[in-house]
């Protein structure tokens, strides 16, 4: 059984992002793997300080909420992440899960992780169709650039100024649900 790690980074209960993650979850687990769900929503979490202290041990030396995901994803066989869009660009929260997994890689920019991660996200846009897309891609491109993770899909809508519309939208939870089936 292969353990993947959700992380919802939505500051928002039930969010679109979230919604369609879980799907993404519920697939995984359909396909008889271990699911361990984090809310970034929930957690104190400070963003990345330069310290370079990680570039020594592979690991993050502030001890917040936060430390737990990132020992959670290194130990994961898979990954699927969860980012609303604001203002064309990722939230904050996602941005500061990124920034920290800066303690991933060496001085020199090689993984201190193993490579071959499967990795699924999910992108949401109030209004804009292309940015929840392009933002997706670029997370696939730059965890998968970074660290080796194998991209198995993404799920980008827009549309998701309402909470939880995701809920309606038959064709991206069937697309999430199939995306899941992958891990």
């Amino acid at each position: 059984m292969a353990k993947v790690v959700v992380v919802n980074t939505s500051p928002r209960k039930g969010a679109n992002s979230e919604t369609l993650a879980m799907k993404i979850a519920e697939g995984a687990k359909d396909n008889g793997n271990e699911i361990q769900v984090f809310n970034l929503r929930e957690l104190e979490i400070n963003g990345c300080k330069a310290c370079m202290g990680c570039k020594k041990t592979g690991n993050c030396v502030q001890k917040d909420g936060i430390k737990d995901v990132l020992e959670a994803i290194k130990e994961a066989d898979g990954l699927v992440i969860s980012a609303a869009v604001y203002f064309g660009q990722p939230n904050a929260q996602y941005r500061i899960l990124e920034d920290r997994m800066f303690s991933f890689i060496d001085g020199e920019f090689k993984p201190f992780i193993a490579p071959g991660k499967k990795l699924a996200v999910v992108g949401t846009s109030g209004g804009d169709p292309v940015a929840c897309g392009t933002i997706a891609d670029g997370i696939l491109g730059r965890l998968g650039g970074f660290f080796k993770f194998d991209a198995v899909g993404k799920v980008a809508i827009n549309g998701c100024n309402p909470p939880n519309v995701a809920a309606g939208n038959e064709e991206a939870l069937a697309q999430a649900y199939e995306i899941g089936k992958k891990f």
